[in-house]
C-alpha cells in the first residue's frame, strides 16, 4: 500500500512539473530606453540582458531608443527587465508586450 501511494505521489509530482513547464511560454516585449548616447551604451544594455537567466534574445536600437526582449515568462517578468536596464544607468519603460 505504501509503495502504491509513493508511486502515485511521484507520478503526480512529475505531472505537475511537466504542466508548469508546458504553461510557460516565451514572450516578447518592447521597452522605451532613454539615456543611450552611443554604441557602447547599446552594447552595455544588450550584454546585461543577454546574460540574464530567462532572456532568450534582445535587440537594442540606439536610433529608436528601444529594446526588444524575448524572454521566458516563467523565469523573468518585464518589471525585472526594466530593473536590469536601469541598473546599467538608463531609464526604461514597457511599451508593448506580445
Amino acid at each position: 500500500m505504501k509503495s502504491r501511494i509513493a508511486k502515485l505521489l511521484s507520478t503526480l509530482t512529475l505531472v505537475m512539473l511537466l504542466a508548469g513547464t508546458a504553461l510557460a511560454e516565451d514572450q516578447t516585449a518592447k521597452f522605451k530606453v532613454t539615456g543611450m548616447q552611443c554604441d557602447a551604451c547599446l552594447a552595455k544594455i544588450q550584454q546585461a540582458l543577454n546574460k540574464t537567466d530567462g532572456v532568450k534574445s534582445s535587440t537594442v536600437s540606439l536610433d529608436a531608443g528601444s529594446a526588444t526582449v524575448t524572454f521566458d515568462d516563467a523565469k523573468i517578468k518585464p518589471e525585472q527587465i526594466i530593473k536590469i536596464i536601469e541598473k546599467e544607468g538608463f531609464k526604461a519603460e514597457l511599451q508593448k508586450k506580445s
